[in-house]
């Protein structure tokens, strides 16, 4: 394997160090304008979350209660809608 060496000057330098300097500024303003990612959760892990075993969750998916993400044969499930749903179903005791 070859390797190649490059001599930069000062000035080349600097430019490549401020235009990185940009793109980062770029990148950072970009992710602070962007909504925030939803989580995307395995059939174990939301059923761990809504405390119910993988079958019932699969039933609940079947019947076209619960929405997933399908990539492959993988089901995900959105973390702000299993969330949403404990929210809707908590009965407030007094």
């Amino acid at each position: 394997m070859t390797e190649n060496l490059y001599i930069l000057k000062s000035a080349d330098f600097d430019s490549i160090k401020n235009e990185l300097q940009e793109i980062k500024a770029l990148v950072a303003e970009s992710k602070k304008n962007s909504p925030p990612q939803d989580e995307l959760l395995d059939a174990q892990t939301a059923a761990a979350m809504l405390h119910v075993t993988p079958r019932c969750l699969y039933n609940w998916t079947k019947k076209r209660l619960l929405p997933y993400v399908q990539i492959g044969r993988r089901r995900l499930y959105s973390k702000k809608v299993l969330q949403a749903l404990i929210d809707r179903n908590t009965l407030n005791r007094k």
